[in-house]
Parts: structure tokens; C-alpha cells; sequence
């Protein structure tokens, strides 16, 4: 694989080799979400209608919760439609920046939406927004998609709004960049420390591709 491009399972590795130098999960997705928001806020013209992040029960979604804080910090209207109920989030780092998004009741809007018919009842959501966050998926997405994801999918496809994903468009296979049943088609694409080789193979779901530092330490890597 190029010295440009990374693996899934080659991240995983250099994300654990960070975590014994002492820089956490928890701090790489701070940084990763971070980096998601900075991204969201250089297109001032599309906040004025609010951010809708939608939001798996994975590591893309706490990355997304992540960029809904920090994106709230600065005055941004913003809502979170988690794909799920919140005690089925996996991973402690995403559980805990989760918590807090509820907890900021006054300046984010926070809905679970675990079916098909929850998410049309939000539908309005995709429609009125001027810029959407895919969280959905990582590159941990295997097959077909299933419910609510696929719903969640169409509807950010269907919308108007600008569509940013993170890390890589929901549905494309992270080493071939192909789409098995759906993926999102994302205007633009911002990942982290390196590409992941399906990136560079998918330019028509991919779109604009921004490789952001989320602070690896150049000795996680072998």
C-alpha cells in the first residue's frame, strides 16, 4: 500500500501504538472532530440555515458529536439525529462525547431515531438545513446497508444542503471505493492522518478530499 494511503486495519494499529505513547482515542477524536467543525466553519455561507449531523452508534459518530460541540461553541445552529438509541453507542470515547451533546439542552438539538419511521417524521430536518455532516459510517461498513442507515442515506442525498463526510462517504468500501447498495455522495470529504485507498478510487461520491492531522505522533507509525 502507498506510503500516502492507510489501511483500516494499518489505522487501528497506529491509532493503539498512539494511545501507549500517551495521546488517547479519546483526544484523536477530539482532534478528528475538531478538524470535522474547522471544516464546516470555512463554508460560512451554508451555516446560516443551521448544521444537521447525522450520526451512527460508532467512532464516525462520536467524531460527528465531537464537531456538533465545537460547531455549537461558535453560534452555529445545530442538531444531531443519532441512527440509534444512545446506550447501543460502541466505544467508550463515542459514549462519552454523546453524554455531552445531550447535555448541552440550550444549544443543540439531539433526536435517536432507531427506524425507518422515525427518520421520515424528521425528515424537515434534511430539507431545512444548508449543511449536513455524514457520521454514519467509518471503515467499518460490510454489505448491504441496512435500516435506518439506507433511509438516513437517501434523505442526505435528497437534500439540498452541503454534505460533508467524515472520514470517508457512508457506504463506499474503505480499499476499493466501491458502493455495494448505496453510499453518500458527498460534496466533500475530510479524513484522517492519510487517505484510505478507496478514497482516491471514488471521486463521484468522494468529492473535494481534505486530509486532516488529528496529532499521531510520527512514532505510532512503523
Amino acid at each position: 500500500m502507498s506510503a500516502k494511503t492507510i489501511t483500516p486495519e494499518q489505522m487501528r494499529a497506529v491509532e493503539e501504538r498512539s494511545a501507549a505513547l500517551g495521546v488517547s482515542r479519546l483526544l484523536l477524536m477530539e482532534n478528528a472532530g475538531c478538524a470535522v467543525a474547522k471544516a464546516v466553519l470555512d463554508l460560512g455561507a451554508h451555516l446560516t440555515r443551521g448544521v444537521l449531523v447525522v450520526a451512527g452508534l460508532g467512532n464516525n459518530g462520536g467524531d460527528g458529536f465531537v464537531a456538533a460541540r465545537h460547531l455549537a461553541c461558535e453560534g452555529v445552529k445545530v442538531k444531531v439525529i443519532l441512527l440509534g438509541r444512545g446506550e447501543d453507542i460502541k466505544g467508550v470515547e463515542a459514549a462519552v462525547n454523546w453524554s455531552v451533546v445531550r447535555s448541552m439542552k440550550r444549544s443543540i438539538t439531539t433526536i435517536e431515531a432507531d427506524d425507518r419511521y422515525a427518520l421520515q417524521t424528521n425528515q424537515h430536518l434534511f430539507d431545512e438545513c444548508g449543511l449536513i455532516v455524514d457520521a454514519i459510517f467509518g471503515t467499518g461498513v460490510k454489505g448491504e446497508v441496512r435500516e435506518p442507515f439506507a433511509t438516513a442515506i437517501d434523505l442526505i442525498n435528497n437534500s439540498k444542503a452541503y454534505k460533508i463526510s467524515v472520514d470517508l462517504p457512508s457506504g463506499l468500501d474503505p480499499l476499493t471505493g466501491e458502493v455495494k447498495s448505496k453510499a453518500v455522495k458527498a460534496d466533500l470529504t475530510i479524513t484522517f492522518h492519510k487517505a484510505k485507498p478507496g478514497l482516491l478510487k471514488n471521486k463521484e461520491f468522494v468529492g473535494r478530499l481534505v486530509i486532516a492531522s488529528i496529532g499521531i505522533p510520527p512514532e505510532a507509525e512503523l
